[in-house]
């Protein structure tokens, strides 16, 4: 009797090891897949969700992140089945460095001034700031352009007791020679400014008189959420961060957005360099998993409904973010963003 049970307890083990095992092969069975992507796209990769959703499709997928317009510049694409910049047209500058197998464009980000409620009621007194139909705070651009050009200081507006600075009131950025959202940001501002030499001047001190520049948009937002009106009362961001920040309970108070007027729309594009990168664009653009999370990180999917959704439920100053924006201008040409920076490269690294 007693070697009867030894037998049934030597066969559990042995299912056990070997339901381990096959769990273990299962597992390694996943196909690796690395990627670089913008860093305001990582903290969606590293969603368990969104691991998970890849896993049911057999692959791991690993990224680090970048500024999108260093992926070009200093990035060793050879390590990479993909690359995942911010905008059309660093996706392009990536496809000069290596050659691709395919694009996707699965979602994408408006351009948006994380702020504070105090700061965006100060600013509207000066007229720089006002309240859209539906609610929401838009920054008018020119006007904002126009104080920024008049080198006016936070202790100079009138009735300003949220943010008596001794500094300039500009809007905090990366440096655009590796981040896409300053470069599109400059691209913006020199429109609005009437484009030509004495307009560029302008765009070149936005940068130079905020001092030190950042590489990639993660890196200001994370000051802005830790440090608050301390570090900077108005940081440039995609929507999808302050978004995300939102979702996980990590927005500093009195916090809110306020969208640039005009605005360009910024297509988040996966350049694939091999069939493993080719999947994930595909992916990307198609699960509906995928689709969803990618909604609730606050990135603006086909899906207009899962996006409003996430956005009715964002706080930002009392009003719900927009489903839609409507002050929008069409992106520009890959070759005119590579003109300008190029030479606000040159200006701001001497």
């Amino acid at each position: 009797m007693k070697r009867h049970w030894i037998i049934i307890a030597t066969v559990v083990v042995l299912a056990s090891v070997g339901a381990g095992v096959g769990w273990h092969l299962g597992v390694d069975r996943l196909d690796t897949v690395r990627g670089v992507v913008g860093s305001e796209k990582a903290l969606f990769f590293a969603d368990q969700r969104v691991k998970d959703a890849f896993a049911s499709h057999g692959l791991r997928v690993e990224t680090d992140s970048r500024g999108s317009r260093e992926m070009a510049t200093t990035v060793p694409l050879d390590r990479y089945d993909f690359a995942f910049p911010g905008s059309e047209q660093a996706a392009r500058r990536v496809e000069q460095a290596r050659a691709s197998t395919g694009t996707f464009t699965p979602f994408w980000s408006p351009l948006s001034v994380a702020t504070f409620t105090p700061i965006a009621d100060l600013l509207a007194t000066q007229g720089v700031v006002h309240r859209a139909p539906e609610g929401y705070w838009v920054l008018d651009l020119g006007k904002y352009l126009d104080l920024a050009k008049r080198d006016v200081r936070w202790d100079q507006l009138k009735g300003n007791v949220a943010y008596p600075a001794r500094r300039d009131v500009l809007v905090t950025t990366t440096h655009p020679g590796d981040s896409n959202s300053a470069g599109v940001y400059a691209w913006l501002a020199l429109q609005q400014l009437g484009g030509g030499a004495a307009a560029l001047d302008e765009v070149v001190e936005l940068f130079t008189d905020q001092g030190g520049l950042e590489r990639s948009t993660e890196e200001p937002f994370e000051k802005y959420l830790a440090q608050g009106l301390n570090y900077t009362p108005l940081v440039l961001v995609y929507e999808a961060q302050y978004v995300d920040a939102a979702q996980a309970g990590n927005l500093p108070g009195n916090a809110t957005l306020l969208y640039l007027a005009p605005t360009t729309p910024s297509g988040h594009t996966v350049v694939a360099f091999d069939e493993a990168g080719d999947e994930v664009g595909r992916l990307l653009t198609t699960d509906p998993a995928l689709l969803r999370l990618a909604a609730e990180h606050g990135f603006r999917t086909p899906d207009e409904a899962s996006v409003a959704a996430v956005l009715a439920r964002v706080p930002a100053g009392g009003a719900a973010l927009p489903a839609k924006l409507t002050d929008i201008v069409p992106a520009p040409a890959p070759e005119v963003v590579d003109s300008l920076l190029t030479t606000l490269d040159q200006r701001l690294r001497p």
